[in-house]
């Protein structure tokens, strides 16, 4: 996977999410766009999956099922070539987002393909939700939404989430987490995957390691929270809600 450098507003967020102090946590968060176009490192981890994965053997691949559903099967074979595709990136993207961590012997039941619905749900109420301010949040969730729309035009990606258990979790070894969240955005078309992750400690939590060269966001009795955080201007573009509830036309 190639990490893509081309998109000025997903380096906007990532300095905006790199650090934000909320009083009784601190959230780290960021948002990577890569390429498809396979590194060696990227060819290893094939040849790996292959091995471990024959294609006569049938997998599977958690798929979110709402809690009042009927109780019905829920889980995809991944038996195709473009699903064990993606299984693949899915892997090859988290070995390039945490280069000190290798992801080659998950299983494919770490991951789940989400409804855009839930992604949206879950970004409210864990990251916005922080933030305290209704306005700053809007703000910030529809510069995240516009950024990601513009790197990878999110009508026609596929959603997924990487659900850790236990060790499996990157910084798992760290103090005073309280929550997480990983969730890719795949375009087949434009052979690209957003990484969107964002996790929280206590505040009483020692120091992480994304703080070392972190851009930090306090609040500031002289500056409003909202400018302070998020820039003065208040640009609301098209929030995620609208994409996914069909209020505009994309």
């Amino acid at each position: 996977m190639k990490y893509l450098t081309d998109f000025e507003s997903l380096e906007n967020i990532n300095n905006q999410l790199s650090c934000i102090d909320t009083g009784d946590c601190r959230i780290f968060g960021r948002v990577e766009a890569y390429s498809c176009k396979n590194t060696d490192d990227d060819k290893r981890l094939k040849r790996h999956v292959d091995e471990k994965y024959p294609a006569e053997v049938p997998l599977e691949i958690g798929s979110w099922q709402s809690p009042n559903s009927p109780s019905s099967p829920h889980h995809g074979i991944l038996n195709d070539r473009v699903t064990r595709k993606t299984f693949f990136y899915l892997l090859a993207t988290l070995n390039a987002a945490f280069p000190d961590y290798d992801f080659s012997d998950l299983n494919p039941d770490s991951f789940s393909k989400v409804p855009s619905s839930l992604v949206a749900n879950t970004v409210n109420t864990t990251l916005l939700v922080h933030l305290g301010i209704d306005s700053a949040a809007h703000a910030v969730g529809a510069k995240i939404w516009a950024a990601i729309d513009e790197a990878i035009s999110l009508s026609e990606c596929e959603m997924y989430s990487f659900n850790p258990d236990g060790d499996e979790e990157p910084d798992a070894e760290e103090q005073g987490n309280l929550w997480s969240f990983y969730y890719f955005f795949t375009n087949r078309r434009q052979k690209r995957i957003v990484f969107f992750t964002a996790r929280a400690v206590s505040c009483l939590a020692p120091m992480q390691p994304e703080e070392k060269n972190a851009i930090y966001l306090v609040d500031d009795t002289d500056r409003s929270v909202e400018d302070l955080r998020f820039g003065a201007d208040h640009d609301t573009g098209l929030s995620f809600e609208q994409y996914t509830m069909g209020q505009l036309d994309v």
